[in-house]
C-alpha cells in the first residue's frame, strides 16, 4: 500500500512510522524541505529503519499523492486551507484513493465537503500518538460503508485496534479525558481526597497508565481550559470548565511546561503535590472514647 502523509507535524511524524513498521512505501510531504528531511530521518529513528527505504519526503504535492492508495492529511490547519489542500491533493489521485484526516479542529464532515468525492473521506485519532495500538476511525456524515471496511482493514494491518465512532465535536478518548479530568478538579475544590489520591485510585484502582490531575499537567492546563470551553460551547454545560482550574491558569500554573499544576515538576517529573492538596481529616476522640 502506498500512503501519501500531507503535513510534518507530531501526528504526521506518527502515522508515517506506523505505516513504515507495517511495510507500506510512505511519502512524506511538506512546504519546507528541511522540515520533511527532519521528520524523515524522525520517522526511521521510530520505526527502527536505517536506510529510506520505505519511506520519502518531498515538498511536491504532486510527487507526494501521485500513485497513491491513501492520502493523510495531518497539517492541522483551519478548515479552509485543509480543504483547499485536499481538493488539490484529489485531483491528483485515483478515483478510490482513501482520504484520511487526523486531528482536525473542525469537524471530518466540515471538511470533507470540500472534495469533489467526500465519501471516500474519513478520519483517524490515535488515542496516544507514540502508541499505535488504538486508533478512533472517525465516519463522517458523508462516508461510505466501503470508505469505513478500507479505514478498519488499514488499522488492523498496524496492528492495532479500532474504535469506530460517529464525527462530533471532540474526539471519543478526549471527551472521556476531559469530563474525568474535570471531575477530578471539582473533587479537589471539594476537600473529597488529595492530589495524590485521587489519581492513584484511577492509576491502580482502575489500571490507567496516569491520573486525571497528572494527566492534566501533561496536557497543559491551558490546552485543557481551551478544550473544556470548545466542548461546553457545542454540547453543554457537562463540560464546564471547574473554577479551580481557571484560577491555576490565571496564576500560570500550567501544568508540567510552568514545573507547577496539580503537582510540582522537576526534570520533567512529578516532585510532589501542589496546592490545593486537600486532607481528608477525622474528628479528635474525646476522652471517654479512649
Amino acid at each position: 500500500m502506498d500512503v501519501a502523509v500531507l503535513g510534518t507535524t507530531e501526528t504526521g511524524r506518527a502515522l508515517a512510522g506506523w505505516c513504515v513498521r507495517a511495510d507500506m512505501a510512505v511519502r512524506l510531504y511538506g512546504d519546507d524541505a528541511n522540515a520533511v528531511m527532519d521528520s524523515v530521518d524522525a520517522v526511521q529513528r521510530r520505526a527502527g529503519v536505517e536506510t529510506r527505504d520505505g519511506i520519502d519526503g518531498t515538498t511536491g504535492l504532486d510527487g507526494a499523492v501521485s500513485g497513491a492508495d491513501v492520502v493523510v492529511d495531518a497539517t492541522q490547519g483551519e478548515t479552509d486551507d485543509r480543504r483547499a489542500l485536499l481538493a488539490d491533493a484529489e485531483e491528483l489521485v485515483g478515483d478510490e484513493a482513501l482520504i484520511v484526516l487526523c486531528d482536525t479542529h473542525d469537524t471530518i464532515t466540515a471538511v470533507a465537503a470540500g472534495l469533489r468525492r467526500p465519501g471516500r473521506a474519513i478520519g483517524l485519532h490515535a488515542v496516544a500518538p507514540d502508541d499505535s495500538t488504538v486508533v478512533e476511525i472517525v465516519v463522517a456524515e458523508q462516508t461510505t460503508a466501503t470508505t469505513r471496511e478500507r479505514a478498519l482493514s488499514m488499522i488492523e494491518s498496524i496492528d492495532a485496534t479500532a474504535l469506530v465512532v460517529r464525527d462530533t465535536p471532540g474526539f471519543a478518548t478526549t471527551r472521556l479525558d476531559l469530563v474525568t479530568i474535570a471531575e477530578a478538579i471539582r473533587m479537589i475544590e471539594e476537600g473529597v481526597a488529595s492530589v495524590p489520591d485521587i489519581d492513584r485510585a484511577l492509576e491502580l484502582g482502575r489500571d490507567h497508565p496516569v491520573g486525571p490531575l497528572g494527566l492534566a499537567d501533561e496536557l497543559g492546563l491551558d490546552t485543557v481550559l481551551d478544550a473544556l470551553q470548545t466542548l461546553a460551547a457545542t454540547l453543554g454545560s457537562r463540560f464546564d470548565p471547574p473554577d479551580l482550574l481557571f484560577e491555576k491558569v490565571s496564576n500560570g500554573d500550567l501544568g508540567r511546561q510552568s514545573s507547577r499544576g496539580f503537582y510540582t515538576w522537576e526534570h520533567g517529573d512529578r516532585a510532589g503535590p501542589a496546592e490545593p492538596n486537600p486532607t481528608v481529616d477525622a474528628r479528635p476522640e474525646r476522652a471517654d472514647e479512649s
